[in-house]
């Protein structure tokens, strides 16, 4: 591999039009491909790396399916609507299941990488999780949502808290023989966990067996991955928001980790030659490292930049859906009222973008 003081690739966040899920990578200026360019397919011989807004932009899809559900209590249960409103859950469905298969195969074959992350830290927190549980009154602040507490609402319980969210795998996997993978395997297990909840049609009976089978453990994962990351990932300096392909990234704290941490990655992955490795991208590499393992009795602290632009896009991008299914009518009115609805949700978007809220990435949902 060439020396890295004389390598010119450039840091480029990449987006998958197949899947929708979001890359970092290393590319010759030569490919062509710029930051924050579409590409059919994750191109097979680049090491990607997932930080944030990899995991969050999944967020969309799962809120998407949850308001829905909660505009679906509008309707009676032969109003024909309701028909036409599950193809939006369904179609939020088919992209959570091609980004978290994406997911789950790449980590298995050692070809995306969660920067910043250690692990085992990941492994062990996941462990706590499994087995001692955690408040759910915390997960939900630190998430701005509300999934953990209305599951336990919905159970009866007047105090969330009484109820400890534990992350359970589902029917038929042997918590021990998965306890006992190394840790990239154990990951590649959650996430295919994850998957099959999210292929499971019973999950989607109501909004209540999706927040509990679903949507939390999605969450729960990415509270788990932020916990063992290394802040600069996060992405949240003043100079790292807002990235697009008019800016000028190299520089940034975070685009300056994220080099570091692919060029660690290649180096490891040139030792090992195909050999089984029990990662630890990036640990003590950087400023600001958690050095500890214990992590599940800490607070973690996440700032609301980190989820801001997902919880909002969710019931945007429910509305516009619904408006679009309304725009079918053949009545002049509904079909007008609609794309007011629609011309409204853009001034939104646009507005949100410009004082700095939304990303200039973010895909507005108005459009088609």
């Amino acid at each position: 591999m060439a020396d890295s003081t004389q390598d010119n690739r450039k840091v480029v966040l990449i987006k998958s039009l197949r899947t929708k899920n979001r890359f970092y990578a290393l590319v010759h200026p030569d490919r062509n491909i710029r930051n924050a360019d579409t590409v059919p397919e994750t191109p097979p011989d680049l090491i990607l790396g997932i930080a944030y807004p990899c995991l969050e932009d999944g967020l969309n899809d799962f809120a998407v399916i949850r308001t829905t559900f909660e505009t679906l209590d509008l309707f009676s249960e032969d109003d024909p609507l309701r028909e036409e409103m599950m193809e939006i859950v369904n179609d939020a469905r088919d992209n959570l299941v091609r980004r978290l298969t994406e997911l789950r195969d790449l980590i298995h074959e050692n070809r995306a990488f969660f920067l910043g992350t250690d692990y085992n830290e990941f492994k062990a927190y996941t462990m706590g999780m499994i087995n001692r549980g955690h408040q759910r009154r915390t997960l939900d602040s630190m998430m701005k949502l509300d999934v953990f507490s209305s599951v336990a609402e919905a159970e009866g319980f007047s105090d969330s808290n009484d109820l400890p969210y534990r992350y359970e795998f589902n029917e038929g996997s042997l918590v021990a023989d998965i306890a006992a993978l190394p840790p990239r395997e154990f990951i590649v297990a959650l996430f295919d966990d994850v998957l099959s909840s999210v292929l499971d049609d019973k999950n989607y009976g109501r909004k209540y067996l999706f927040d509990r089978n679903v949507f939390q453990k999605f969450i729960a994962v990415m509270f788990v991955n932020y916990a063992t990351t290394d802040p600069i990932f996060y992405g949240i300096n003043r100079h790292d928001y807002a990235v697009s392909g008019d800016k000028e990234m190299d520089d940034t704290p975070l685009y300056i980790a994220i080099r570091r941490e692919i060029i660690q990655i290649e180096q490891r992955l040139v030792v090992e030659t195909g050999v089984e490795g029990e990662f630890r991208v990036g640990a003590g590499e950087l400023e600001g490292r958690k050095d500890h393992l214990d992590l599940i009795y800490n607070d973690v602290e996440l700032p609301s930049q980190l989820v801001n632009e997902e919880i909002l896009l969710g019931p945007i991008t429910s509305l516009c859906l619904t408006a679009k299914q309304l725009k079918r009518s053949i009545d002049p009115d509904t079909m007008r009222r609609a794309q007011v609805i629609l011309d409204d949700a853009t001034k939104l978007v646009t507005a949100l973008k410009r004082i700095g809220v939304l990303s200039e990435l973010t895909v507005n949902p108005a459009e088609d």
